[in-house]
């Protein structure tokens, strides 16, 4: 997604996005966070560099806290499923 385009989803400027992502807008709203977070598929924790779970570590990227809190939210049987994949798919790659 584009600066342009998120700015749009959020109805925000592509400027104020610009101004977020580089850390020099001066501030901004709570309904903008939760538009933003909604937009990305994130918490409004991840946006505002909350501290990842801590099973992840301190060195976990955003894109690892993002997937760990998908994988948490899925049913058990989910979860189950995903596990299994996963095996398969290492198994695959051990060949």
């Amino acid at each position: 997604m584009t600066m342009e385009q998120l700015g749009q989803v959020v109805g925000v400027s592509k400027s104020y996005i610009w101004e977020l992502e580089n850390k020099t807008a001066e501030r901004t709203s709570a309904n903008v966070i939760i538009a933003l977070a909604k937009a990305l598929d994130v918490t409004p924790a991840d946006l505002m560099g909350g501290a990842p779970p801590e099973a992840l570590g301190d060195e976990a990227n955003p894109e690892d806290v993002a997937f760990f809190r998908n994988y948490m939210g899925m049913t058990t049987d989910d979860r189950e499923t995903y596990r299994q994949m996963l095996e398969l798919f290492r198994k695959q790659k051990e060949k």
